[in-house]
């Protein structure tokens, strides 16, 4: 059988590593939408492979690195720059997930994006907007993973309110049913109940906001959708008299497996359960009457996101003006030490090999950013930004990016703690440390929060030393920078960076 190939710069590729599943799609743009080449499923059992210290267990990295491995071979024909590859809740969790990171970042060429709940809900709910005709009506878009479900509602392509819920197919199979698949009512009603625990929260938000359709996406209300039709419950549509037939009959038979359907995989029939105790929990607390089933999910809500921002639909900068907003940041000072920095990184990246793209991207967001925690308190307000940055929910950022930016807002200023970057990869460690030194020293040349043209300043970067070059003049109309900067070597050291002020001729 012959696989239909993209042009070679046409095709986009999208990884999802759930808990249940792993998932590629390989598609093109068509229009508004886009035209699904080839797609991939895996049934890694991801969630099922964490063991009681929530570390992935040898026999599932290895099953899941075989998994990837034969993507691989899928994505040879793709540009690397239109891939991308996410993990979701057991990759949020789990302890251990830096050697299988490394690895399928060597068995793929790029590296895997951890991303929040609420990053993989704006996710989700692109591909339902961008696939349903856009009638402008209010979504309650649901998916169900192995680990999380998402909750989502929106009006044409924007989400307005989105939640993430730590409970799924993968993680409710096994803690509330037999592993022999054998069902019981007392089983399910347990699950139920600890789901619409779960949901309590999110109950008069939700309700409030109001919806006028719901959407639901993903295996187990595909499967769910699936099962229903076979069995002349329905013609496919979701209803709760619906659900709590299809799960009479269930327990009737005994198990999922025992009832003999065709319309899902032996690998679902293991965790579909599961994830019907959820989708029953969400359907009675929400009091949702119907739903319908989409045939996207999160892997094309990426493939939208890449086309976005080829087409410079950028959600980072939403997300970075309404930090800004938030937080009262002073827009001057921040302009300030992003152009110093910019200017900076211009002399540097060369030598110090940083990527011209994404380095002076984390670079500038930093210094956008650096002054956040003034928003908090001006005492220490380096810690209060890195706090916020670390534990927000930033919409179109990564875990990985957040993590970066946090620790560049908390070190910018005051003394560098070396143990808050060891756990970084080497490559990493370095990469940021040197980004580091370069906004420290771009925030340090505007603590007068002047608009003070640096013409004047020159670097020079030999043998790992950094050298501020300027006029004795300027030294002298600048006594406290001169001051700040033989300071700044100091501190500098510890980092194993040199830096010296010096007089240009």
């Amino acid at each position: 059988m012959s696989i239909e190939q993209p042009a070679l710069n046409e095709a986009y590729a999208a990884i999802d590593l759930g808990s249940n599943s792993f998932h590629m799609i390989v598609a093109e743009a068509e229009g508004n939408s886009i035209r699904k080449i080839d797609s991939l499923r895996m049934p890694v059992r991801l969630g099922a492979g964490l063991d009681k210290n929530i570390r992935l267990t040898p026999e599932t990295e290895a099953a899941a690195l075989d998994a990837l491995a034969k993507y691989a071979e899928r994505l040879r024909e793709v540009p690397l720059k239109h891939i991308r590859i996410v993990g979701t809740n057991t990759l949020r969790r789990a302890r251990n997930k830096d050697h299988f990171m490394r690895e399928a970042r060597r068995l793929l060429g790029k590296p895997i994006e951890i991303i929040a709940g609420r990053e993989e809900a704006r996710l989700i709910y692109s591909a339902v907007a961008h696939t349903f005709p856009d009638n402008n009506q209010r979504r309650l878009v649901i998916d169900i993973g192995g680990g999380s479900t998402e909750l989502i509602i929106g009006q044409g392509l924007n989400p307005t309110l989105m939640e993430s819920v730590n409970m799924g197919c993968v993680s409710y199979t096994s803690r509330f049913l037999d592993s022999s698949g054998k069902l019981s009512n007392g089983s399910l009603k347990k699950a139920m109940v600890e789901a619409e625990l779960e949901l309590q929260p999110l109950i008069v938000a939700y309700r409030d906001s109001g919806w006028d359709e719901v959407i639901g996406c993903s295996g187990t209300i595909k499967a769910a959708s699936r099962m229903l039709s076979e069995l002349g419950i329905s013609d496919g549509t979701i209803t709760q008299e619906g659900l709590r037939k299809l799960m009479r009959m269930a327990v009737k038979a005994g198990s999922v497996e025992a009832m003999n359907l065709n319309s899902i995989s032996q690998s679902r029939m293991q965790v579909v359960a599961g994830g019907l105790t959820v989708l029953c929990a969400i359907m009675r607390t929400l009091g949702i009457e119907a739903m319908r089933s989409s045939q996207v999910a999160l892997r094309e809500g990426l493939i939208f996101d890449m086309l976005g921002r080829a087409e410079h639909v950028d959600i980072q900068s939403q997300t970075l003006a309404n930090l800004t907003s938030r937080y009262s940041i002073d827009i001057r000072q921040a302009a300030r030490v992003e152009s110093t920095a910019a200017m900076l990184f211009g002399h540097v990246a060369e030598p110090w090999k940083l990527d011209p793209e994404t380095d002076l991207e984390l670079l500038v967001w930093a210094a956008r950013l650096h002054e956040l925690g003034m928003g908090v308190a001006h005492t220490q307000y380096h810690k209060h930004g890195a706090y916020i940055l670390e534990n927000s929910d930033l919409l179109g950022f990564t875990l990985a990016e957040q993590k970066a930016l946090s620790l560049l807002v908390r070190y910018h200023r005051r003394k560098i703690e070396n143990e808050a970057f060891d756990s970084l990869p080497e490559e990493e460690r370095q990469r940021l440390l040197r980004l580091l030194s370069i906004l420290r020293l771009a925030a340090l040349l505007h603590r007068g929060r002047h608009d003070e043209p640096l013409d004047q300043i020159n670097l020079r970067i030999k043998d790992g030393q950094i050298t501020v070059i300027a006029p004795q003049a300027w030294l002298d109309e600048h006594p406290l920078t001169s001051a700040e900067l033989a300071a700044e070597a100091e501190r500098l050291t510890h980092i194993s960076i040199k830096l010296k002020a010096e007089k240009s001729a």
